[in-house]
């Protein structure tokens, strides 16, 4: 699509010039005419501009012109058209040798010529030329929007633009086979792939390529390879538009992928409430991803509000989920329960860093640009245990849920997703469910409570403090932003109220889980007087 010297000179303009040096460079691309008449151009160009000039600014000589053509070549400009006969007589050897050396066009006229006319004609010529790209952009656009409602449009996506540019097209997709549509024979065309694979292509060949972005993911890669020359802005626009066809053309299998998972909740139901045997499992498996053996697995829960149970963002999530958990090495099943989203992470890799790479995803998920219109989901976030056998699912769902509901009460406190992570919290879980929790906490604490209740005093706070310094009152008083004098006397109290010796373990180790105990009250809001 790009304006060639060629094409100019076949001007009616040119008629009656002559190309003296450079024959070779005839292919070159024309982006602009400028007529330049000064010797000193190197910050002038941007490239592909055709010059003309009467040679009047190079009276000093050859060298000057001479210097001027090395200027342009490294400036890649498109040619140089001079006129010869008032200014100049003829062009040195020295510099023709030299546009020879670098197919650089160097183009005379032996008349009088109005560069005001060939400035103008080129000019429009290259505007008819923009005009014209335009136009087959669109028409190749509104083609494959009317391929993309047909069924298995990838395919035809494909040869329908390596029929527009006359080039090798190949599709790199993140997981399964690269296809490749080109003029070659089928040994040719594997020769190409391999040494795109060993990055051999790059050496006698031009490349162009392209990701297929998903939710900020990159699924494939669309490559085209020229090696008739440089990839023109056209062909470049063309892999732009098909690469959001392909974009498009995904989406739309992802979803169609997704909908039938969706069939096989019931059975992940099943297996999460512990139903089915390993040998059931495993044939389960096999029937649904042969090569799949899991080292290991994990329940991972994302909690979302009932309303979305049935929107179709919610499939998109579960998407965007399923690729950035699959780039981390891990198979997905999920299932929908009343308003959480389950999912059952397959470990595929030998490695045991399974931990490290759920917290690798997890930051995928939250930076996100789809993820962002879900402000509360990173805390809706919650992971079981990860365990070896396929047969302990139910335990690690049971300790996802265990996360899920002490993030959701103590949110502030949790910094991590794991259920191993939640410390203190799992005792904690554990004593409140067993219904004596109130009744620890009044026993260590009621005292020193009921003294801040009655003189509005910070007693609990500075017991809490103290805890976590280690008994430092140096750092205590400066953790509090009080003077020593001050913490003295509230640790008398403290004393006072909870014994001589509430720093001794076990009784300090009690009052501790105790003081953790009173923040799980506080964040819950549940009063326990």
């Amino acid at each position: 699509m790009k304006l060639s010297v060629q094409e100019v000179l076949d001007l009616d303009y040119f008629q009656q010039a002559e190309v003296v040096a450079g024959k070779n460079g005839r292919h070159r691309a024309v982006k602009w005419v400028h007529v330049m008449e000064v010797s000193d151009v190197s910050n002038l160009l941007n490239g592909d501009e055709l010059i003309l000039s009467t040679g009047v600014g190079w009276k000093a000589g050859k060298e000057t012109l001479l210097l001027l053509v090395q200027q342009l070549i490294d400036c890649q400009a498109a040619g140089l058209c001079i006129e010869l006969g008032k200014y100049m007589n003829e062009i040195p050897i020295e510099i023709l040798q030299l546009a020879d050396r670098h197919d650089f066009p160097i183009i005379v006229f032996y008349e009088e010529v109005r560069f005001v006319d060939i400035t103008e004609s080129v000019h429009t010529l290259i505007i008819k030329k923009q005009y014209q790209m335009i136009a087959d952009l669109e028409d190749y656009s509104r083609r494959i929007n009317e391929i993309l409602l047909e069924t298995a449009p990838r395919e035809k996506v494909l040869k329908m633009m390596h029929q527009q540019i006359q080039l090798p097209v190949i599709y790199l997709p993140r997981e399964g086979r690269a296809e490749i549509v080109s003029n070659k024979s089928t040994r040719e065309e594997q020769q190409l792939l391999a040494d795109l694979n060993q990055n051999k292509l790059e050496k006698n060949c031009h490349i162009a390529r392209q990701p297929i972005h998903i939710w900020s993911q990159s699924f494939a890669e669309l490559i085209i390879i020229s090696e008739r020359g440089e990839i023109t802005e056209f062909e470049t626009l063309i892999l732009d538009r098909t690469t959001t066809a392909l974009a498009q053309v995904i989406l739309r299998e992802l979803w169609i992928e997704e909908r039938r998972k969706a069939k096989e909740a019931d059975w992940v139901q099943k297996w999460l409430q512990g139903e089915h045997t390993e040998e059931q499992i495993n044939q389960f498996l096999k029937e649904i991803e042969p090569k799949l053996k899991p080292k290991r697995a994990v329940v991972f829960l994302l909690q979302v509000d009932q309303s979305d149970i049935e929107n179709s963002d919610l499939t998109y999530l579960k998407m965007l989920l399923r690729s950035i958990f699959q780039e981390q090495g891990f198979f997905l099943l999920s299932t929908i329960s009343k308003n959480e989203i389950i999912f059952i992470l397959l470990d595929k890799r030998k490695e045991d860093t399974c931990k490290q790479r759920i917290k690798a995803a997890i930051n995928q998920i939250k930076k996100s640009d789809y993820v962002k219109n879900y402000s509360s989901l990173p805390g809706k976030i919650s992971a079981g245990t990860i365990v070896d056998k396929l047969t302990h699912i139910k335990s690690s769902y049971e300790k996802a849920t265990i996360v899920a509901t002490i993030r959701e009460k103590v949110s502030c406190e949790m910094k991590s997703y794991f259920y191993e992570d939640l410390h203190i919290y799992r005792l904690i879980y554990a004593v409140h469910e067993q219904g004596v929790l109130q009744e620890f906490v009044s026993d260590y604490l009621s005292t020193v409570l009921a003294y801040d209740e009655y003189h509005h005093a910070k007693l609990m706070s500075t017991l809490k403090t103290y805890l976590a310094c280690n008994g430092s009152k140096k750092e205590t008083a400066e953790r509090l932003y009080i003077v020593r004098q001050t913490l003295y006397h509230r640790l008398e109290k403290l004393y006072e109220l909870l014994g001589e010796d509430f720093m001794e373990p076990p009784k300090r180790q009690a009052i501790e889980f105790a003081v953790s105990a009173y923040e799980y009250f506080k964040a819950i809001g549940q009063d326990f007087s």
